[in-house]
C-alpha cells in the first residue's frame, strides 16, 4: 500500500453504522476519493482507515462532494 496524505473527509451515518469518504493526495502526486465503513468512535483513526483500507470513491462523486480538485 502507498502513503497517502488526508485532506478533506465526510462521515455518513446509516441504520448500519457510519461511512467515511475522505479525499487523498498520493505519494504519487495524484488526488484520490475513498470510501469505507468505519467505527465512529475516534476521527483520527475512523479517517486512517479509510485512507488505508478504503475502496475507491469515483471522481465526480469526489469533486461533487469536496468540490474542485486541487
Amino acid at each position: 500500500m502507498n502513503e497517502a496524505t488526508p485532506l478533506n473527509w465526510r462521515w455518513f451515518n446509516c441504520s448500519r453504522g457510519k461511512v467515511g469518504v475522505v479525499k487523498v493526495h498520493t505519494d504519487q502526486g495524484k488526488i484520490e476519493y475513498r470510501i469505507a465503513p468505519v467505527d465512529g468512535f475516534m476521527e483520527k483513526m475512523d479517517i486512517l482507515q479509510v485512507v488505508a483500507w478504503g475502496d475507491e470513491f469515483p471522481e465526480a462523486a469526489g469533486v461533487a462532494l469536496f468540490g474542485e480538485m486541487q
